[in-house]
């Protein structure tokens, strides 16, 4: 893509739509002008984690003698482990690709921006995006499962029984008390059953969580945390492999100079590049007719594949504007005082989706 540069900027008019794009309206005060950017577009690759921290109880030794199970977590480990890989492309603005398309005087069209200045839509609002899933946090927005009360349910005579074998075995004996409570209770073989729907399902909850905290001081505790790690690289300027991130069961993920992970490559190969790099007059037209249009890329392709152990875990094409050429609208059809002419535009690629007049 041709690179240009306006240093032409005026006074806008701002508002927000449903999607945070910006809205800038022609006007005497901008002298009917406006200013946007068209895209450089990156490879985002986002790596969904799960982080697993298995916790041994301290009566793990004792869980096949008083409650019959074996498969219990003996030691504390943490084990990471990649659930997914996305690859998407992400525009952001850069001033070297920033326009301004001049209106007819008396004319009140306007553009729509992306929080990056990044070119939407003109003449049309941009419909509102669905708010991201849990799938798309990013690491600082961590889920985590939900953990059991802190609070201790140890009784008195748990806690002075003097050795942990006594210890656990009390603690069981306890578990098998909550469980026949909890059965007496179902079916009303006690003196005062809850008085109220809301009070049966509270002692229950009460019953449940006693239990479930003595149960993991033998089984031990899962904690499990999904997160989403966010790399970006240039596509347009990473032709060929190389390592992109490293990854370990133990560490997580890694740097790509990190040893202690395996390595996970990344392969960019381009598919179409539309750079008019050998066209002068194409290049001329446009310096000519740069603020008498609406600038938009037609982009170029690149495929891009992620490597682990010579598997391809994730393999996708993507458009990106760095490999395209730059086409105009004429400003005419938008400030049309009868029927001005709407359109929208990707704002991560400036390619043009729809275009009516």
């Amino acid at each position: 893509m041709k690179k240009n540069i306006l240093s032409v900027f005026a006074f806008i008019s701002l508002s927000m739509t449903a999607q945070e794009a910006v809205k800038l309206t022609a006007g005497k005060l901008n002298d009917f002008g406006l200013v946007y950017n068209l895209p450089t577009t990156l490879a985002e690759v986002k790596v969904h984690i799960t982080k697993t921290e298995n916790t041994a109880g301290p009566y793990y030794k004792y869980a096949q003698k008083y409650l019959g199970v074996q498969d219990v977590i003996a030691e504390d480990a943490t084990i990471y482990n990649i659930d997914g890989i996305e690859i998407v492309e992400k525009g952001v603005a850069d001033p070297e690709y920033s326009y301004l398309i001049k209106f007819r005087t008396g004319s009140t069209p306007s553009i729509y921006l992306s929080s990056e200045g990044n070119l939407v839509s003109v003449n049309v609002e941009p419909e509102s995006k669905a708010k991201s899933t849990s799938k798309n946090k990013n690491k600082a927005d961590k889920e985590k499962t939900e953990r059991r009360p802190s609070y201790s349910v140890l009784n008195e005579e748990q806690l002075s029984a003097g050795s942990t074998a006594k210890m656990a075995e009390s603690a069981a004996k306890q578990i098998y008390r909550l469980r026949e409570s909890r059965i007496n209770i179902a079916t009303g073989d006690v003196d005062h059953l809850p008085a109220d729907a809301e009070s049966y399902k509270l002692i229950m909850q009460q019953h449940d969580d006693q239990e479930g905290a003595l149960t993991e001081m033998f089984l031990g505790n899962v904690d499990k945390e999904s997160y989403v790690e966010t790399l970006t690289f240039d596509p347009a300027t990473s032709v060929g492999k190389e390592v992109l991130f490293r990854f370990s069961s133990k560490l997580g993920l890694l740097d790509k100079e990190n040893l202690a992970g395996e390595p996970y490559i990344v392969n960019v190969e381009i598919l179409e590049d539309l750079r008019p790099e050998d066209n002068p007059q194409a290049k001329k037209a446009k310096e000519k007719n740069k603020e008498k249009g609406l600038a938009y890329v037609l982009p170029g392709k690149v495929a891009i594949s992620l490597i682990n152990n010579n598997k391809k875990v994730s393999n996708v094409i993507l458009q990106i504007s760095q490999l395209g050429d730059i086409k105009q609208l004429p400003a005419t059809i938008f400030d049309d005082k009868k029927a001005p002419a709407k359109a929208t535009f990707n704002p991560n690629t400036g390619a043009l989706i729809n275009l009516t007049e």
